[in-house]
């Protein structure tokens, strides 16, 4: 079998105007006219795109066997996520959108009240987006503005952050490029959670810059490789850790209704330096659990366009 190649040898697709004609969109049209725009747009990138049909095949026979995988659905949902993300720099779309569950929310909103920090782990599962946005414009259901720093794969996704900050140039001040990692910036993160503020960080993508530095966890029915780097982030930051997942209640709407779930982390990190390597591999097959729950329960909005399982197809 060949080797699998990574997911950050992609590139992006879509050219600059396209970007630029999409933001003017957003910022004149009203939304709804927006997203119907969106479908046009997304079955487009669905007939360019064969090796990532081909990927989202396996995905889709894998969360959900009992159908057949019709991958359109899937892409036209992500060009409808996609606006929704400019939109929510650009301050369009507002914390009544944002409908939280009877989970950990209460305890998040008690600590960030308390002038406390957290550690967000996300995924490319719905709208990753919408948290960091509307705690920028402060609008998190507390009563304190909270700072958020995002750790990103800045290099990536170079455009789409490039019209994020045409959305909102304040976007960008509390970027941290996942390439830059080290010793400093630990030390400026976990300031930065001391004096309350949020980290947010995507937990379901190997990284582009040790891709050898993985966990194999089951996921859908077959390892997949997944970070070490967020939870080893985790066990250097004194702060608890969230995993946070906003879904569209229906993937194909053209309301912005968003559900957002989040779920605290109990794994506590102590003990002999063997006891935390135990433990960040605890936290990493915590959050897989999660992200695989809401795979099943949003099955058109996890968005990963390239083979995720070493074992390729079923």
């Amino acid at each position: 079998m060949a080797e699998k190649e990574h997911w950050s040898n992609q590139h992006e697709k879509g050219k600059g105007w396209m970007r630029a004609i999409t933001l003017f969109c957003i910022r004149i049209l009203p939304g709804i006219v927006v997203r119907i725009f969106a479908i046009p747009v997304g079955f487009f990138f669905w007939l360019i795109s064969g090796p990532e049909r081909k990927a989202i095949v396996n995905y889709l026979k894998r969360v959900r066997p009992d159908r057949k995988p019709y991958t359109l659905p899937l892409f036209l949902a992500f060009s409808i996520t996609i606006i929704e993300k400019v939109e929510s720099w650009a301050g369009k779309i507002k914390f009544g959108k944002i409908h939280f569950q009877q989970d950990d929310i209460t305890e998040i909103w008690k600590e960030l009240e308390a002038g406390k920090g957290a550690l967000l782990i996300c995924s490319h599962l719905g709208n990753m987006e919408m948290l960091r946005a509307i705690a920028e414009y402060g609008e998190i259901g507390v009563s304190r503005k909270v700072p958020v720093v995002s750790i990103v794969d800045f290099e990536i996704t170079a455009g789409f952050n490039r019209m994020i900050e045409d959305a909102n140039s304040s976007s960008m001040v509390n970027i941290i490029s996942a390439f830059d990692i080290g010793p400093d910036t630990i030390l400026m993160l976990q300031e930065h959670v001391a004096k309350g503020g949020i980290v947010v960080i995507a937990g379901d993508r190997s990284s582009a810059k040790t891709p050898d530095h993985n966990f194999d966890i089951d996921f859908l029915g077959a390892e997949a490789q997944f970070p070490q780097g967020p939870f080893i982030i985790a066990s250097l930051l004194d702060c608890p850790a969230y995993f946070v997942f906003a879904a569209r209640q229906k993937a194909l709407s053209v309301s912005a209704e968003y559900n957002m779930h989040i779920h605290k982390s109990r794994v506590e990190f102590s003990g002999s330096r063997g006891e935390k390597k135990n433990q960040i591999r605890q936290m990493a097959e915590e959050f897989v659990l999660c992200l695989e729950k809401y795979c099943n329960k949003y099955p058109l909005q996890w968005y990963n366009f390239y083979e995720y399982w070493e074992k390729g197809d079923l």
